[in-house]
């Protein structure tokens, strides 16, 4: 068993300004140090089963839990807002406990907030607002937010950056990618399925979410992108003030309503299959055809409206996929909803190919069985599917791009919060379901349109450069300069193999070599008035053996593992 990383292994390169290695380490005492006071150390004292019998000690360390994410603050709070959603891995007692922290953070203190937000607005309180409620409507691991009212009599949310969190996260982060690191040197299983990536995607996620500047800008794009569907209405994005935003305060329109985490709370009884379909809908409209979504669809960032329709906050969780993966995408719906299995292989063999050709086909035959079993008609998408999923891209060492595995978290992240809401509700089923309809908005005559124009202006000035290469290229002919050039060994990972390779060649010769010599000096007469005897000449060589071959399979053990 790996044994845990040191505090020196948190002072390599940084990538964000986490402070110094003296605040690093002291910062990692004192998470220990909080488990610790909280009774969450040693881990294997935490009850998860669900036995009725100690429901109370459940209910009791889940409080703890709650308390020292709480104390720990920043990126902490995010991981527990993710495991209230998860009552398929946690009993009731864990995620009832956890369930809190989407919106019951300890607020901040009003006499700093106040202070942030003029010198963020270099403006006082008073002058910018008509009125300011100090105490904040709700209060969450980054931000908290504030009732207020323009002087034009307009109510608005002012999301203001809890003082101080800015450095506390980026602290964090840096801990937590270090300690990622190590486990990806220690860990084949972790390197094949990308945990360094997803970890570093997931750390610059949470470090953009303390740019309000991003989160504005997220904002306005996701509102665009919803007024251009076929259904602009179906769900509310709050309309921004620019002029009164900044790096640490966002100003937006204030929607009346309760958030799911509320509702949940109250036990209320709301027709919630309407709203929960409409947001499914929106999102896989934002992850296969808008390449923008949503990231962070947990109880406390979905509003329940007056009216009914459901209404999303908080934008500073948004992913986006480029146009190549989101044609990806796009072709892994359109092969499930057909229920073809060749092309659903096809479309994850783009994204990740195989690193051997001949493992192809058994390839493909696990994908079909994976979709079969765990996608298949009456299937319920949990945590045991993405275990088999990973399981199935970790046996033929398949490495998914960053951005689909944040897609799919945050997939996992609203079946969470469906499981926790409607548990009858069949993701697959609707999803399928919407998926059709999504496609069917897609060929709508002015959608159709605006894709064709795309198209046809690409092709035009495809068309345009075609003569001026055309003739470059006769002209090359002419003149008898036409060359190929072929890159040999232009992969990097082709070019460490082969030198990899040579180096252990190299050292197993002169291993060899040194060896055969020690065993002449040994077998020689000894020469009284040579400056160093056979004997020694012989155990010195024999010694070099034991080191060049010991290093060669060294190399060639860790050759392994890296592959």
């Amino acid at each position: 068993m790996p044994t845990p990383p040191r505090l020196s292994d948190l002072g390599g390169g940084q990538a964000v300004d986490a402070g110094t290695l003296r605040t690093r380490a002291r910062r990692f005492a004192e998470l220990l140090s909080i488990a610790r006071r909280h009774g969450l150390v040693p881990f294997r004292r935490l009850d998860f089963t669900r036995d009725p019998e100690t429901s109370d000690e459940r209910r009791s360390q889940a409080e703890h839990l709650r308390l020292a994410l709480e104390e720990a603050g920043g990126g902490f709070v995010k991981m527990g807002q993710l495991l209230s959603t998860r009552d398929d891995l946690l009993p009731d007692e864990w995620t009832d406990g956890l369930a809190s922290l989407q919106e019951g953070v300890t607020p901040a203190d009003p006499a700093e907030v106040a202070e942030l937000l003029a010198n963020e607005l270099h403006a006082p309180v008073d002058e910018l607002f008509q009125s300011f409620d100090t105490t904040p409507v709700a209060a969450a691991s980054i931000a908290q937010v504030h009732r207020a009212r323009l002087h034009d009599g307009t109510a608005v949310a002012v999301k203001v950056q809890r003082p101080g969190i800015d450095d506390a996260v980026r602290r964090d982060v840096d801990i937590a990618l270090r300690v990622v690191t190590f486990m990806a040197r220690t860990s084949a299983e972790a390197r094949q399925v990308g945990v360094r990536d997803v970890a570093q995607q997931y750390a610059d996620d949470l470090i953009r979410q303390v740019d309000f500047r991003s989160e504005l800008r997220n904002l306005e794009t996701l509102r665009a992108a919803q007024e251009r569907s076929a259904r602009p209405d179906e769900v509310r994005f709050p309309g921004s003030y620019p002029e009164l935003s900044g790096r640490r305060v966002l100003v937006m329109e204030f929607l009346e309503g309760d958030t799911l985490s509320a509702i949940r709370a109250s036990r209320a009884d709301r027709d919630l299959d309407g709203p929960m379909r409409a947001i499914l809908r929106v999102f896989l409209r934002q992850v296969v055809f808008d390449g923008i979504y949503h990231g962070d669809l947990h109880p406390g960032n979905v509003l329940l409206l007056p009216d009914g329709r459901p209404a999303l906050i908080d934008f500073g969780s948004v992913g986006r996929l480029d146009p190549t993966l989101r044609d990806v995408v796009q072709e892994l719906v359109a092969a499930y909803i057909q229920n073809d299995t060749t092309r659903i292989a096809d479309a994850v063999l783009r994204m990740a190919p195989v690193r051997r050709a001949e493992d192809e086909a058994d390839f493909r035959r696990d994908i079909a069985r994976f979709v079969a079993d765990e996608l298949g008609p009456g299937a319920r998408i949990g945590v045991q599917t993405v275990d088999d999923a990973v399981e199935v891209f970790g046996r033929y060492r398949l490495k998914p791009p960053p951005d689909f595995v944040a897609a799919a978290r945050a997939l996992a992240i609203f079946e969470g919060t469906l499981r926790t809401l409607l548990p009858s509700f069949d993701l697959l089923d609707e999803s399928r379901n919407l998926a059709t309809e999504q496609i069917r908005d897609q060929l709508r005559p002015n959608v159709l349109g605006g894709i064709a124009a795309r198209e046809l202006f690409g092709l035009v000035s495809t068309v345009r450069r075609l003569p001026r290469r055309v003739d470059r290229i006769g002209e090359a002919i002419e003149q008898n300069r036409l060359s190929v050039n072929i890159r040999l060994l232009a992969d990097q990972r082709d070019r460490r193999t082969v030198s990899g390779m040579i180096r252990r060649i190299l050292l197993v010769l002169l291993g060899s070599g040194a060896g055969i010599l020690s065993l002449v000096y040994l077998t020689m007469p000894s020469r009284p008035a040579a400056v160093l005897s056979t004997a020694a000449a012989g155990g010195l060589l024999g010694g070099a053996t034991v080191v060049l071959l010991g290093w060669a399979a060294i190399d060639a053990w860790r050759a392994r593992r890296r592959d």
